[in-house]
């Protein structure tokens, strides 16, 4: 791709769509004094383009132009294109162009081809203008940036060069202004300081099989150890940890829809009371203050596997009798008519998933310094507050990846708090990616920090006058920041206007 800039002398010069180069004197002009006598030009050629360029590590030099004036037999008319710094006058030639009559074309042929090798050597016939296209490369250095082409004029008899003048037809067009750097300034809350208890559960469900229309539990029945020993981790988890305390284990046991509400109630009642009276008797739960419920029929697990399972069939049906308001066992009955290859469908493959004991373990935890917080983080995270959180993280201020790290995985234990949010939209933002912000921001409760935020958004996203717009209301709202942020939006504005971009 070709860089650098040109300068191109073409039509639109308001006093004439032709440059006139005096290049070659064929006669010279009057005598010092004589200034009335009409001045005779060298030679008359009309230039169509000229231009400087670099490309890569090469300067690149293009001159086109049209040779209108006839030449004498005896002459040439010889362009000594220059690269030259009119500052530091250091300056780099260029192969000639050499415009020959017919005799001096014979003469340069015969004579001159080996002195000068790789010139541009052409013969201008008598009466038809002659099109020049010059274009050469020459090694780019530093000093050429500011330079200029300057073509000698030169005349020609033979071998023998007269210096006749010289002009400058190509330079460096002025470099554009480069756009300004802008330094954006999001910004995000800490939480307020909490000292209530922190209150945390260890949930689960278990899938515990029993004999038909029986609830005592057998341990070694089926699936039921490994059933079991998914209560017991659970508990273990919390037990074994010196940090908290248990306050109480819920237990809530559920019937499939098949047959009778009421005995599924009966069900679901006694299975939940024998697994309370196991656990603790057995030593799982001992010492922890149980509560046990009996639920009945599952139906919110049932609708929830319709909503996942497209496939079963009538499900449609099955869905619209499920949210129903008719009692339970009309329920059944309307499915086993409407939709009789679905509901049997769910009998044999997902009642059994439906009967189930959800456990929940509810626990306190003691406060934390930061030290220990560092430690709780990696292990039990759910263990620490918002607070706790980000002393943390401000821990790791000045390491970006670490404070992004820390407030990342707190993102992922409260995806839908708005401090939280806040904070994933600061980083998103520093990290350029508006996609993200954008998401983060729509979770953010209404506050001057979010409207700022907002403001570098529309930026990112080519809104400029939206964004200022934001970050003005973000600055009559009290943040500090966005003082900055509009001097930076104010003269991204300013160059727009004078560049009309």
């Amino acid at each position: 791709m070709m860089t650098g800039y040109q300068m191109n002398n073409q039509k639109g010069n308001t006093t004439s769509k032709w440059r006139t180069l005096l290049l070659l004197s064929l006669l010279l002009p009057a005598a010092a004094g004589m200034s009335n006598t009409p001045q005779k030009y060298d030679y008359v050629m009309k230039v169509n383009n000229s231009a400087l360029a670099v490309v890569d590590s090469n300067l690149v030099v293009s001159l086109k132009f049209t040779a209108i004036q006839d030449i004498p037999a005896s002459q040439s008319v010889i362009l000594a294109p220059e690269i030259i710094d009119t500052t530091s006058l250091r300056s780099k030639s260029l192969p000639l162009i050499f415009l020959n009559s017919r005799n001096q074309q014979i003469y340069f042929d015969r004579n001159l081809r080996p002195k000068y090798p790789d010139a541009l050597v052409l013969r201008k016939k008598k009466g038809v203008n002659l099109n020049v296209d010059y274009l050469r490369t020459t090694k780019f250095e530093p000093w050429m940036e500011n330079a200029v082409l300057k073509l000698k004029r030169l005349s020609c008899a033979c071998d023998k060069q007269k210096v006749r003048g010289e002009e400058i037809v190509a330079g460096f067009a002025p470099k554009e202004e480069a756009a300004p750097e802008v330094n954006l300034y999001p910004v995000y809350l800490l939480p307020p300081a909490d000292n209530s208890v922190k209150v945390r559960e260890e949930k689960g469900s278990a899938y515990l099989c029993f004999v038909v229309n029986k609830w005592d539990i057998l341990p070694d029945y089926m699936t039921n150890p490994e059933e079991l020993q998914k209560i017991h981790n659970s508990v273990n988890i919390v037990k074994n940890d010196s940090n908290v305390t248990i306050t109480r284990m819920v237990i809530e046991g559920y019937a499939s829809p098949e047959g009778t509400y009421k005995h599924n109630m009966m069900l679901s009642e006694n299975r939940t009371e024998a697994l309370r009276k196991y656990l603790q008797r057995s030593g799982i739960a001992k010492g922890i203050r149980m509560e046990a419920s009996g639920k009945g029929e599952n139906w919110a697990g049932f609708v929830k596997q319709l909503k996942e399972d497209t496939s079963t069939p009538g499900r449609d049906i099955l869905l619209r009798i499920a949210n129903s308001s008719i009692g339970p066992d009309e329920k059944e009955a309307q499915m086993r008519r409407d939709a009789s290859a679905g509901y049997r469908y769910y009998l044999d493959n997902v009642f059994p998933k439906l009967r189930c004991t959800n456990y929940t373990v509810e626990y306190t935890v003691r406060p934390f310094t930061v030290e220990e917080s560092e430690v709780v983080f990696e292990t039990r995270p759910i263990n620490l507050n918002l607070n706790e959180i980000y002393k943390l993280a401000g821990k790791y201020a000045s390491d970006r990846q670490k404070y992004y790290n820390i407030i990342r995985k707190a993102y992922l234990l409260y995806p839908n708090d708005s401090y939280i949010n806040l904070t994933m939209a600061y980083l998103s933002i520093q990290r350029g990616v508006v996609e993200a912000a954008e998401e983060h921001l729509g979770k953010v409760n209404d506050c001057p920090q979010k409207t700022m935020n907002e403001g570098l958004v529309a930026y990112m996203k080519g809104d400029l006058d939206r964004a200022i717009q934001l970050v003005e209301q973000a600055a009559q709202q009290g943040v500090p920041e966005a003082t900055e942020q509009l001097a930076e939006f104010k003269k991204l504005q300013e160059y727009k206007q004078k560049t009309n971009k």
